[in-house]
């Protein structure tokens, strides 16, 4: 997982640079990208399945699974970025950590 934080403090430093905001504002745009990664991964899995082109499929399923990974990352970039002590690992490992003893206790109990 460090590695994978390794790199994802990589892009976070590119996408500070490129934008060549103040460092407050870096935050919010860092932040507010998640939420537009995400509504464009949405757009090639529906033509993938040929939902709102009447049919025919106008995306592959990679172009799909990219976006979703675009989507993804910019998710860990923001995480990263409100991490101050570096502690990006811990707060994600935790979260999933949750989510799954959440999830494997919820899929235990249903009928």
């Amino acid at each position: 997982m460090n590695d994978l934080f390794h790199q994802i403090r990589e892009l976070r430093r590119r996408d500070e640079r490129r934008s060549c905001a103040p460092d407050h504002v870096q935050e919010l745009l860092l932040v507010t990208k998640v939420g537009e990664e995400a509504c464009k991964a949405g757009e090639p899995y529906r033509r993938s399945k040929g939902w709102v082109t009447e049919g025919p499929v106008t995306a592959t399923a990679q172009q799909a699974r990219r976006e979703m990974c675009a989507a993804i990352m910019a998710g860990l970039v923001a995480l990263d970025r409100l991490c101050p002590d570096g502690d990006a690992v811990q707060v994600w490992d935790g979260c999933l950590a949750f989510g799954y003893e959440r999830a494997l206790r919820e899929d235990t109990e249903a009928p």
